[in-house]
C-alpha cells in the first residue's frame, strides 16, 4: 500500500528531532524482543551532514509478515499503546533506509524512502543454523546540518536512551533479562573543544540507576486508580540534572513539573510516573502528554509537583538548606513583598521566578484597590496593608541612596554629591509626588525636607547663583559655584517659602579656611534673602573636614553639638531683609559621615518598624494556610 510520507510527516511529527530516530529504532527492537542492540554511526565531519550514516542493528524477531504487514501500513498499530506512525520520522532524516531482516529461516529486504510501496524481497536461508538480526542502514541525510553533537555523541545519547527507555529497561533488569546497548561513533575528523571525537558508549543494567516506588492516591483526581511514581536522587559530579516524566509503553513523555534549577548542583533526579489514568494519552510524535478531558492538568500537576517537592525536601537536605537562606534574604532585601511569596515551591527557590511572582501578586493587590467604587471594610484593609507595603518599598530604596552616598570617595566630584542629594536643574511639582519622592533624596539631611518640590530649572538657578555669587567662590567649569536648593514652594509665587542650601567646601584640615568658610555661607544667606523677598527661613547645610582642632574653636564660638553619629554642630543666626525684618537662619556644620550614618540610623528605625509589620501579616497568612492573591 503506498503512503504519501511528507504530508504525513508534517502532520504527525510537527518538531522533530534526530534523537526520535534513535528512539525509534530501538523501541522497534525492543518491541521485537530484542536483547542485544547496536548504534554505529559514522560521519566525516560534524560539519559534513552529507557524510552521515547511521546502522542499527538488533537481535529481535525481525520482520516477520506479520510485523511487516503492519510496518507498510501507516496507523496500523498492534495494540493500544503504539502508534503506528513512528517509523514516518526516519524519512524527516533520511531519504533511505535500507532494512534486512533475518528470522528463522527467512531474510527480507527492502528500502524505506518516499512514498514506499509496501514492496519487499523475501527468500528463503539455505542455513538452518543462524540467529534473528536486523539491520537498519540510514543513508542519504537529507538535512543542511546536524543541529547538535549532542545528536552524535555517544555519551550523550547514552544518557538520552536510559532517560527515555527507562521503564522499560528496569522492568528487563528486574525480570533478569541480561540486554546490551551498544553506541559506536567513528569520525574522520574531531572537535577536542566539543568533545567530538570517535568512541564508543555501552548500556547494560549496571547503568540503570535503582529507582524507588511511591503510590499516589487523591481522591480528587481519580478514587480508583492509584499514581505510581517510580524516583530516584543521587549525587554526582556533574550540574544538577532532572527528568520528570510519565511511563507510557515503557516511553517516558517528559512533563514540564520543576525546573533543572529546582536540584542544587552535584545532584541528578528523576521522577517518573505511571497510571491507568493517562495511558495511551501520548501525542503521535510521543513528545507531548495529552490528558483526557475529565483530567485537568492544573490539578494533577499540583499533586505531582507535591510528592516531589516532599521527597526532595527528603532526600536532599541541602535544599531546606537553601530555600531557608533564600527566604532570608527576601525578608531581609523585599519585606514589601513578604507573604506574596509561593509557598509551594518545590526544590531550590529560584529566586527571580519568585520575585516575578511575589511582585504580580503585588500589583494585582494595588489594582484591585485603585479600580474599586467603593470602599468595602475588606478592600479598607488590603488598601491599609498595600500602603504599608508601598511605604517599607520607598524605604528600602532610601537605604540603596544611603550606600551609594556611603561608597563616595575624595575622587567623586562635589556635583555628584550634590546630585544624589538633589537633582539640580529640575523642576519637581506636587503634581508628580508619587515618582519625585524618589529624586528628591533631601531627606538626607533631614526628613522633613520630603515634602519640599521645588527645584529650579537650569535658567532661573543661574539667576540665583549670579546673585548669591561671592567673589571668593571657586567655580565650576560652568562659571558658577556647586550649590543645591530645594524650595517648599515656588519662590516667585507670593507666599513665603523655605529653602534648604546645601554646600560642600573642599576637603581641608586648615582651621582658617574652614572658619573662613564658615562665615562665607552667613555672606551668602543675606544676599539669597535680599534677591528672593519672600523666602521666610533659610536651613543652610555646609559639609566641611571637622577636625579635633576645628571642633573646638567651634565649641568657642557657641555652636552646639547635636547628637550625632558623625560630627554636627548647629546655630541659629539673624539674617536681615532690607525692611530689617529677620530670616531666621539655622546653619548646620556637618561631616560628609554624620550625613551618612545619621540617615542610616533614621531610615533602619523606619525599615525594622515595617519589616516587622510585614512579618507579622506573612505569619497570618501563613497560619491561615492561604497564600495572599
Amino acid at each position: 500500500m503506498d503512503i504519501e510520507t511528507s504530508s504525513a510527516i508534517k502532520l504527525f511529527f510537527p518538531n522533530p528531532s534526530l534523537v526520535l530516530v534513535y528512539y525509534e529504532a530501538v523501541a522497534n527492537a525492543l518491541d521485537a524482543g530484542a536483547t542485544n542492540i547496536e548504534i554505529a554511526i559514522s560521519i566525516e565531519a560534524f560539519t559534513a551532514p552529507e557524510t552521515l550514516k547511521i546502522e542499527v542493528r538488533d537481535n529481535g524477531s525481525g520482520f516477520t509478515d506479520e510485523s511487516f504487514d503492519r510496518f507498510k501500513t501507516l496507523m496500523k498499530p498492534k495494540d493500544g499503546f503504539h502508534k503506528g506512525i513512528g517509523r514516518l520520522v526516519f524519512l524527516n532524516y533520511f531519504d533511505s533506509v535500507e532494512v534486512n531482516s533475518e528470522w528463522e529461516s527467512k531474510q527480507r529486504k527492502f528500502i524505506f524512502k518516499e512514498n514506499f510501496d509496501g514492496k519487499s524481497l523475501v527468500k528463503e536461508l539455505l542455513s538452518t543454523a543462524h540467529r534473528n538480526k536486523t539491520t537498519l542502514l540510514f543513508t542519504k541525510f537529507s538535512k543542511d546540518k546536524v543541529k547538535s553533537y549532542d545528536d552524535l555523541r555517544p555519551g550523550s545519547l547514552k544518557e538520552k536512551i536510559i532517560s527515555h527507555f527507562l521503564p522499560t529497561l528496569n522492568n528487563c533488569r528486574d525480570k533478569g533479562i541480561d540486554f546490551k546497548i551498544t553506541i559506536d561513533l567513528e569520525t574522520e575528523e574531531s572537535n577536542a573543544q566539543k568533545e567530538f571525537f570517535s568512541s564508543k558508549e555501552t548500556i547494560t543494567f549496571e547503568d540503570l540507576p535503582e529507582l524507588k516506588l511511591k503510590e499516589i492516591r487523591n481522591d480528587e483526581i481519580d478514587a480508583y486508580s492509584e499514581i505510581n511514581m517510580h524516583y530516584f536522587i543521587r549525587e554526582t559530579n556533574s550540574p544538577a540534572n532532572l527528568l520528570t516524566a510519565v511511563n507510557i509503553d515503557g516511553r517516558t513523555i517528559p512533563i514540564n513539573l520543576i525546573q533543572s534549577s529546582s536540584i542544587p548542583h552535584g545532584y541528578s533526579a528523576a521522577f517518573i510516573f505511571s497510571s491507568d489514568l493517562f495511558s495511551a494519552s501520548a501525542d503521535s510524535s510521543r513528545q507531548k502528554l495529552l490528558l483526557p478531558d475529565e483530567l485537568p492538568e492544573s490539578t494533577l500537576y499540583a499533586l505531582l509537583r507535591r510528592e516531589i517537592g516532599r521527597v526532595l525536601m527528603e532526600g536532599i537536605p541541602k535544599i531546606s538548606e537553601a530555600n531557608t537562606k533564600t527566604k532570608k534574604k527576601f525578608e531581609d532585601q523585599f519585606p514589601h513583598l513578604l507573604g506574596y511569596f509561593d509557598g509551594s515551591t518545590v526544590g531550590l527557590i529560584d529566586r527571580d521566578e519568585a520575585l516575578n511572582g511575589a511582585q504580580q501578586k503585588f500589583f494585582r493587590i494595588q489594582k484591585e484597590i485603585l479600580q474599586c467604587e467603593t470602599m468595602s471594610d475588606a478592600i479598607y484593609e488590603k488598601s491599609l496593608e498595600a500602603s504599608a507595603r508601598t511605604l517599607t518599598e520607598y524605604i528600602l530604596y532610601r537605604e540603596k541612596i544611603i550606600a551609594k552616598m556611603k561608597a563616595m570617595t575624595p575622587e567623586n566630584s562635589e556635583a555628584e554629591i550634590h546630585n544624589l542629594i538633589v537633582l539640580r536643574w529640575e523642576n519637581f511639582g506636587q503634581e508628580e509626588i508619587a515618582s519625585d519622592v524618589y529624586q528628591n533624596n533631601a531627606w538626607l539631611l533631614d526628613d522633613k525636607f520630603m515634602t519640599f518640590r521645588t527645584i529650579l530649572s537650569e535658567a532661573r538657578m543661574d539667576k540665583v547663583i549670579n546673585a548669591i555669587r561671592l567673589n571668593e567662590d571657586a567655580t565650576e567649569e560652568s562659571g558658577r559655584p556647586d550649590i543645591a536648593m530645594i524650595f517648599s514652594a515656588d519662590p516667585e509665587d507670593s507666599d513665603p517659602v523655605d529653602v534648604v542650601v546645601i554646600e560642600i567646601k573642599k576637603k581641608t584640615d586648615d582651621e582658617k579656611e574652614n572658619q573662613y568658610a564658615v562665615n562665607q555661607l552667613l555672606e551668602r544667606a543675606d544676599k539669597l534673602v535680599q534677591y528672593c523677598g519672600n523666602i521666610q527661613r533659610i536651613w543652610y547645610y555646609a559639609v566641611l573636614e571637622i577636625n579635633d582642632s576645628f571642633e573646638r574653636s567651634l565649641r568657642q564660638q557657641k555652636w552646639a553639638s547635636i547628637f550625632s553619629k558623625g560630627r554636627v554642630y548647629y546655630q541659629e543666626f539673624p539674617t536681615y531683609r532690607k525692611d530689617q525684618t529677620i530670616v531666621p537662619t539655622p546653619i548646620f556644620i556637618m561631616s560628609f559621615d554624620a550625613i551618612v550614618s545619621d540617615a542610616a540610623g533614621r531610615n533602619h528605625t523606619f525599615l525594622e518598624i515595617l519589616r516587622a509589620a510585614m512579618r507579622h501579616h506573612s505569619d497570618g497568612i501563613l497560619k491561615k494556610g492561604v497564600n495572599q492573591p
